[in-house]
């Protein structure tokens, strides 16, 4: 047995309820195919890089699934019939590639809205490395969201002026940012 994983664009006026139907379609289809779904994730609604249809946004879906023979000729074929889908891509992956998504595709769809995005903002934290004298290196560690910050900013401009190396880490887990997350979902 074969795994895949199809990419598709749907049409960024489809929102919730209808976005949904259009998912269960092509997960079906595949199904009336020979294929069996293993994982769908929503990515949600992104900016095109260039116009598909007179179109600048659409709704990212991911679905890997598993085929045989003809499947993905077939699957191909109804998914470039379907006018709600703009563009796709399919891939052929290895079986210990298939996602494990705990979410079902309506708390998915519920949770890609852009206010939940906004609600949850990449935090930065920028982290230099020092090389001493003393062949000693010493870490320090200063957040952007942080107006203050228990490091000495003259060292910090100290360490990023000179010819050390400076790494900017992007939504870092920390046990701080994990609680944040749990009391938003809690108070939702």
């Amino acid at each position: 047995m074969n795994y895949y994983e199809t990419l598709y664009i749907v049409h960024p006026a489809m929102e919730a309820g209808r976005l949904k139907d259009i998912i269960v379609g092509v997960e079906d289809s595949l199904k009336k195919l020979g294929g069996k779904s293993l994982a769908v994730e929503l990515w949600g609604k992104r900016k095109l890089s260039y116009h598909i249809d007179k179109q600048k946004y659409g709704t990212y879906v991911l679905l890997q699934y598993n085929g045989k023979d003809r499947c993905t000729n077939d699957f191909a074929v109804e998914l470039e019939h379907n006018p709600n889908i703009l563009a796709y891509l399919t891939t052929a992956i290895e079986s210990n590639d298939v996602l494990e998504i705990e979410e079902d595709i309506d708390t998915q769809i519920s949770g890609k809205t852009r206010e939940a995005e906004k609600k949850d903002p990449i935090k930065r934290e920028i982290i230099t490395i020092e090389n001493k004298p003393e062949d000693k290196v010493v870490e320090s560690s200063k957040s952007d969201d942080s107006e203050s910050s228990d490091i000495d900013n003259s060292t910090n401009n100290e360490a990023m002026s000179s010819e050390d190396n400076a790494i900017i880490v992007d939504d870092i887990k920390t046990e701080e940012n994990v609680d944040e997350k749990n009391t938003e979902n809690k108070e939702e």
